[in-house]
């Protein structure tokens, strides 16, 4: 929960004051030339600190992976819900090294990279939804059969 706080506290709003809008980590929808155009915005600024921003999320997708996944485990041993936030986990690193990649080719704009990153961001969102989901519903059924 702190290293969520030090990421949403510091590193995404001095990334959304430079490029003038949220890094597309979490944007829900975007195009690949919205992409683009956010990474054009920020000039290097914006390449350098989204560059930071990167590598302090490789760490967070297996934080998050571990603590919902145990705590689904928990919740309902011998469930296959673990299993939510190790894909949310997998889209998360898909999203980040295709990012990565775009940051590292820059100035080229390859659509099909972004086309990819701008997928697995959803499909992240939505997994890390249904984790929170299954998580208040296995918690609230425990409570009510007891």
């Amino acid at each position: 929960m702190i290293f969520l706080a030090v990421f949403m506290a510091v590193l995404a709003p001095a990334l959304e004051r430079v490029a003038g809008a949220p890094p597309p980590d979490m944007v829900l929808v975007q195009t690949p030339a919205d992409f683009f155009a956010w990474l054009r915005a920020g000039g290097e600024t914006v390449r350098r600190l989204y560059g930071l921003f990167l590598v302090a999320d490789t760490f967070y997708p297996v934080v998050y992976a571990l603590f919902l996944g145990a705590w689904l485990w928990r919740l309902e041993p011998g469930s296959r819900l673990w299993q939510l936030p190790v894909w949310a986990a997998v889209a998360d690193y898909v999203e980040n090294l295709t990012h990565a990649l775009l940051l590292y080719v820059y100035p080229a704009e390859p659509v099909w990279v972004a086309a990819v990153a701008l997928v697995a961001t959803p499909v992240k969102w939505a997994l890390i939804t249904l984790t929170v989901l299954a998580i208040l519903g296995r918690t609230w059924s425990s409570r009510t059969r007891a």
